[in-house]
Parts: structure tokens; C-alpha cells; sequence
């Protein structure tokens, strides 16, 4: 079955490397899912370091307006632009629902950068939207290469939601899969690797399970690591489905995964009932 209509990736940036990155990401996908490119960028006091405080918003649109004329040009690949001052979290996820996209692209600048886009930010904005989001960092590596795909598992019932998605990007980018988990004999945790496993094969998608040992670290840091060591193109997450008071005071555990140091690209997924996962 094909989707109905060909939704777009929205990808926000700031101008910067790590803005330049996210807009290279996402030609990437767009070229491998057939899908077009909305380009965005939110207005605040980081844009004045690039343009004048005069005229900024006419700046900000003949820069996008250029930007998105070279990715037509170069890439072939279909290009709009929207620019809007105000608060960066709102705006991305509301243009992202009013363009009906279904991904949305952007660069961290660290875990606790206190000036632009942090790790810590970005899950605050990310957990506020339906749309999935892939993150980059400054030192992820240039896309292209056929590299797999990381999906660290656990027994959470969710995780048929991941398995949705990482069948879509294995399937469209052309690349295998590796499971990652803890050593258990927990039932969620063996029903879930055997619904992704079932689910995978379905498409004819290569994959592998690795057991890891026990132990008090985080599956999806293991899985990080395990990323980094083997060259992986990127990894898929699952945000945390409740805030505590525990989360309030010291941050969510996904915030570290998705503002690393080791240039990991993590596609992010809020376990919502009407998250949608597109056509595979």
C-alpha cells in the first residue's frame, strides 16, 4: 500500500554547523523516502549573529529562500521554507503539524548548551509532538553509507511502535538491524524481539539479536555505545511515556542518548496512541 499523499520532512536551522548538518540529514532521507523538504527557521536572539537586527526577517527569508533553491537545483528535490520569530519549541511542532509532516529533522549543541539548541531543550520539544524526530550532533558523520540501524529493546508494550518505524527507515534506506538487550527472561521483553523479529522478516529485512549482560546502565546507552563500536548509521529510541517529579528535578534519561558525544543520530518516538507510523 502507498501512502495517499507524499508528506514532507521539516527540518529546523539555526544557521549554524550543526544547523547545516540537520539540512544534510534530511536531503538524505528525502532522497530515499521520495518525500519533499520544509525548511524552518525560528527567529530569537542566536539569529542576530548572523543577520541584522533591522531587517532580520527579510535576511532570514532570502537566506532560506537561497538555501532552498540549491537543494531543488542539486538534489532534485522539492523545497519550501517558513520563518517565524518567537518561541522555538511552539513553532516547530505547530508548522510541523500544519504542514502535516511526517518527520522533523534538528541539531543539538551539546547536553546543556545555554545559549543554543541543548540536549536537555530538544526533549522538551520532542515530547511535545506527535511527529517522531530524528536528532543529529555537530560531529555526526556525513550520511550515505549503508550502515545499520540500532533499536535497543526492553519489554515495554510500546516498543510495536518502534518497530514500526525502524521497518520503514531499514526498508527505504536499505540497512540491516541490529536488536540490542539485557540479558532476561522477562515474557515482554522475549514477545516484543519476537514480534519485531516476525515483523522484520515480513519485509525481508536483515536482522540480528545481541544479548547484552546484566547491568544497572540504561539498554539505550548500552545501545549506544554498541552504535559507536560498530559503525552504526543511527539508533531508535523511545521518549519517557510519563513525566515524575523525579524527571522535573534532574531531566529525562533519553536526554544524554540524544545530545551524545559520539555523533549518534537517534530517531525519537513519544509512545502516544495516535502517533502515526507511515505506510511500509
Amino acid at each position: 500500500m502507498k501512502d495517499k499523499k507524499v508528506q514532507n520532512i521539516l527540518v529546523y536551522t539555526d544557521f549554524t554547523e550543526v544547523g547545516e548538518k540537520s539540512v544534510q540529514w534530511a536531503i538524505h532521507l528525502a532522497k530515499n523516502f521520495k518525500r519533499s523538504i520544509h525548511l524552518i527557521h525560528v527567529i530569537n536572539e542566536n539569529t542576530y549573529n548572523y543577520f541584522s537586527k533591522n531587517n532580520t526577517k527579510e535576511e532570514v527569508k532570502q537566506a532560506l529562500y537561497s538555501y532552498s533553491e540549491t537543494i531543488k537545483k542539486d538534489h532534485k528535490i522539492e523545497c519550501d521554507f517558513y520563518t517565524e520569530e518567537g518561541c522555538t519549541c511552539t513553532i516547530i511542532n505547530s508548522e510541523a503539524e500544519r504542514r502535516d509532516a511526517f518527520l522533523i529533522v534538528l541539531g543539538t549543541h551539546g547536553k546543556n548548551d545555554p545559549q543554543y539548541l541543548s540536549g536537555s531543550s530538544v526533549v522538551k520539544i520532542i515530547r511535545k509532538s506527535r511527529i517522531p524526530y530524528f536528532v543529529v550532533q555537530k560531529n555526526t558523520t556525513v550520511p550515505g553509507l549503508n550502515k545499520n540501524i540500532v533499536v535497543p529493546m526492553s519489554f515495554r508494550k510500546e516498543m510495536k511502535e518502534k518497530t514500526g518505524w525502524v521497518t520503514y527507515f531499514a526498508k527505504n534506506l536499505l540497512t540491516g538491524i541490529d536488536i540490542i538487550y539485557k540479558k532476561n527472561d522477562d515474557t515482554g521483553l522475549r514477545n516484543n524481539i519476537l514480534f519485531a523479529g516476525r515483523f522484520f522478516e515480513k519485509f525481508n529485512l536483515i536482522y540480528k539479536e545481541y544479548e547484552q549482560e546484566l547491568s544497572r546502565e540504561n539498554i539505550d546507552k548500552i545501545a549506544l555505545s554498541y552504535a559507536f563500536e560498530h559503525r552504526c548509521m543511527m539508533m531508535v529510541i523511545l521518549t519517557t511515556k510519563s513525566e515524575t517529579l523525579w524527571n522535573k528535578l534532574f531531566g529525562f534519561p533519553e536526554t544524554s542518548t540524544i545530545s551524545n558525544n559520539k555523533g549518534i543520530p537517534v530517531l525519537c518516538i513519544n509512545p502516544k496512541k495516535d502517533l502515526y507510523i507511515p505506510c511500509i
